[in-house]
């Protein structure tokens, strides 16, 4: 999914320069590296990032104190505090949406067409906005009933209850993405290459993995750019290749990019990653329970309790700033580990210096950002370290001698 506009699909988007021999001949015409246009982009997205963190923090602030005061006055019409709380949490959340609508609209779609990576009209922008709202009230909807009820009517071990709730709801996500979220914003079909999806399926038998499919998902429809991801746990788990992707890149660099999403797998990424969501999760669930413990019980009046939500909403949104450092730092080193497998499986350090290559451009993703946005915002590495790697693990081979495929090299876990 193009980026600003909802949780975005797990995204490979690597160096900065151009090293090793391209194809002869690619599927299609992508751009031409153009550094100063990538910082210019580079450089306009991050001042929408940080625009719209401060925006919401400002406005949770205001509503931190306004709140007391809306909801007593809700509370002279409303008898019901279901009904009170939704309502309160609708105008709260919803207000949020419209003040921070303009500047969505500019990084998402002004941004997006200033710098030719965007295939949509506002109108199909809006409609994409649309579907996002629906989704995450469906989603809030769940969140917040199963929050409110487990403060009113599950007793003192009510935070147990909500931390439990956001795990098992966590991974049922995971395991539905593919199936329901996904085909509403972007429909996916077999990939239409026999040699290529069985080349795909082998690396994935080879290291012990099972993939139910790999799709053609229709990114082009919205973006210019190009993705990859591994998504769905167990008897969901699926391979998509954006069209874009298919339709610029070689059946080398293709293989790059999935023997990536398989070096997660080899190192039980997915596992780890949700041990990690535990332990996050534990400590935001009782940030949240230091707010809302006072409010415990069906007997207590509703007003302090939905007022609360405000609060809640404004640690909802300064947690993940304080704690995006150390989860970031854990995530790029995964990714480091996936790019170094990724080479071992492949052998073909051309074809991933090649790959990415061709990913920089066509996403303009900035090769070297400032080390402060790296550690703060960046779930992967800078792109110049990830193309250093390649390198590294060149003089790294011509030391321990050559390196098999995935076919019938031993990967250690």
């Amino acid at each position: 999914m193009p980026e600003d506009q909802t949780t975005e699909i797990a995204r490979d988007t690597v160096v900065a320069a151009s090293v090793g021999e391209q194809p002869a001949a690619l599927p299609a015409v992508v751009p031409e590296l153009d550094l100063r246009q990538i910082k210019e982009y580079a450089r306009v997205k991050r001042w929408c990032h940080l625009s719209g963190i401060a925006l919401s923090l400002a406005y949770w602030i205001a509503w931190v104190s306004l709140a007391a005061g809306f909801v007593t006055w809700l509370d002279n019409g409303i008898d019901n505090r279901w009904i009170g709380l939704f309502v309160a949490a609708l105008v709260m959340v919803g207000g949020h949406i419209v003040v921070g609508l303009p500047l969505d609209y500019y990084s998402g779609f002004v941004v997006e067409r200033r710098f030719d990576l965007s295939n949509q009209t506002p109108w199909s922008w809006l409609v994409f906005q649309v579907k996002t709202w629906l989704v995450g009230g469906i989603l809030a909807v769940i969140l917040l009933g199963g929050l409110y009820g487990a403060l009113w009517y599950g007793g003192a071990a009510w935070g147990v209850y909500v931390w439990i709730g956001m795990m098992v709801l966590s991974i049922v996500l995971a395991k539905l993405f593919p199936l329901v979220i996904l085909p509403l914003f972007y429909p996916a079909k077999p990939l239409d290459s026999p040699t290529l999806v069985e080349r795909l399926t082998a690396m994935a038998r080879g290291v012990g993995m099972t993939v139910t499919g790999v799709y053609n998902l229709a990114l082009s429809k919205d973006t210019k750019k190009a993705n990859a991801m591994l998504a769905g746990l167990g008897s969901t788990r699926r391979v998509y290749l954006s069209d874009t992707l298919v339709g610029a890149f070689g059946e080398d660099q293709i293989a790059v990019v999935f023997a990536h999403e398989l070096g997660h797998h080899i190192r039980r990424h997915i596992l780890k990653m949700i041990a990690l969501s535990a332990v996050v999760s534990s400590i935001l669930v009782a940030l949240i329970w230091w707010r809302l413990n006072p409010f415990t019980g069906s007997g207590v009046a509703w007003v302090g309790a939905v007022a609360a939500f405000a609060q809640v909403m404004l640690i909802a949104t300064l947690y993940p700033l304080v704690i995006g450092p150390a989860t970031n730092a854990v995530s790029r080193r995964f990714e480091r580990q996936a790019d170094r497998l990724a080479l071992d499986l492949t052998n073909d350090p051309p074809a991933y210096r090649s790959a990415f290559d061709l990913l920089t451009r066509m996403n303009l993703a900035d090769p070297d950002p400032p080390r402060w946005e790296e550690i703060l915002f960046d779930d992967h590495p800078a792109m110049n370290k990830r193309i250093a790697l390649a390198d590294e693990w060149e003089q790294s081979r011509s030391l321990r001698g050559p390196v098999g495929t995935c076919e019938h090299t031993s990967i250690p876990q």
